[in-house]
């Protein structure tokens, strides 16, 4: 007899168990304005959750794992590679001419694969806005196939930039022509993230207009919902 259970692994159809109710609610904040922060221990099936609902949806979606990630420009480079996997170059390349840093888009002889890079002197900051403006132009250009960014192991950012924090945070207060959604497996990390009055996303609500913050277990999950007015 199979196991219908799998650990450790993003996992779907027949092993994905039912979590109809959780499903139904990250897709009900994808269809509005709102973003998503999840928090939960490894392999309890954050990113599975996510993926199941975001593949059945006609949107681009742009994933990527924060514990991969060297640094600033690295960031923007994995991510713009990700996006040029779902959007053919030739859609892309009036848009990035418009980047402050061009990157360099080659393909490798050996994989016939995408490989992109920036020089490493450039601002990375300024490299990570130009790719962050460029998804908000394609939410722009078709508001009904936003694009949905997700950041997983999203307490990472700590260890990439001291001031990434910042930049995102100004990133997400600017171009709202996209959800997003952070996925955080280390708690404790996340509330300094989130709750600490020092930090750029302290109190991230005053910042998206709404926040919803759900603390999955291995059967559910719990959602606290807190909303403020812009001061």
């Amino acid at each position: 007899m199979n196991n219908p259970f799998k650990f450790g692994t993003i996992v779907d159809g027949e092993y994905f168990t039912d979590r109809v109710a959780e499903q139904e609610k990250v897709r009900e904040i994808l269809a509005s304005e709102n973003h998503l922060i999840l928090i939960s221990p490894r392999r309890f099936g954050k990113t599975s959750l996510v993926q199941k609902v975001t593949k059945g949806l006609s949107r681009p979606v742009f994933q990527l794992n924060l514990q991969l990630v060297t640094g600033t420009a690295d960031f923007a480079a994995r991510l713009l590679w990700i996006m040029l996997q779902q959007y053919p170059m030739e859609r892309l390349k009036h848009l990035i001419t418009h980047f402050r840093f061009i990157p360099t888009i080659s393909t490798n002889p050996m994989t016939d694969g995408i490989e992109v890079s920036f020089q490493p002197s450039m601002d990375g900051f300024i490299l990570l806005e130009d790719v962050f403006t460029l998804i908000d132009k394609l939410g722009m250009k078709n508001p009904h196939k936003k694009p949905i960014v997700v950041l997983d192991e999203f307490q990472e950012i700590h260890t990439l930039d001291k001031n990434l924090d910042k930049k995102l945070r100004f990133i997400i207060q600017t171009y709202n022509h996209a959800n997003y959604i952070f996925l955080g497996s280390q708690e404790s990390m996340m509330q300094e993230i989130l709750e600490k009055k020092k930090s750029p996303f302290y109190h991230l609500d005053i910042f998206f207009r709404w926040v919803r913050f759900l603390k999955i277990t291995s059967m559910s999950f719990q959602e606290s919902t807190t909303v403020r007015n812009r001061p």
